[in-house]
């Protein structure tokens, strides 16, 4: 993952998202973006088959509850800089409506939220974002 440059918590939170039957035929959706992404690599297909081996090796339970169980514990929504930003933007203009759903978002970061996807924030990030350079300084 770290050599694709996969985003890590749309990963792991889109594996929850899939059954293991889609992983094993590699029929992902482009819109689970991280996996579909990361599954252009080469190596993809060889980490999904050990995932898949580990997973029936140790878990009995249905794809449903592993689903369920991997959504409790990989948020679907994270503070990204471009999200920040964007709200930094809104906020200089006096709109603070960003920055509200911004908030309201990040209180149940692991439940879907219709608000949430209609912003985007779970979605591959803008391509502005590409350019965006973060200080810390103050």
């Amino acid at each position: 993952m770290e050599d694709t440059g996969a985003d890590f918590t749309m990963t792991f939170r889109q594996l929850s998202e899939v059954t293991l039957s889609q992983l094993q035929k590699g029929s992902i959706a482009p819109s689970v973006w991280a996996l579909s992404d990361l599954s252009s690599h080469e190596y993809f297909r060889d980490w999904v088959q050990l995932y898949v081996q580990r997973l029936l090796s140790v878990e009995s339970d249905s794809d449903a509850a592993r689903q369920h169980r991997m959504q409790g514990i990989n948020p679907r929504y994270v503070l990204r800089n471009w999200m920040a930003e964007s709200a930094i933007r809104k906020a200089e203009k006096n709109d603070f409506s960003e920055v509200a759903l911004l908030q309201k978002t990040l209180i149940e970061p692991f439940m879907n939220q219709d608000e949430a996807e209609r912003a985007g924030y779970a979605s591959k990030p803008p391509s502005w974002a590409q350019q965006l350079r973060v200080s810390c300084s103050s």
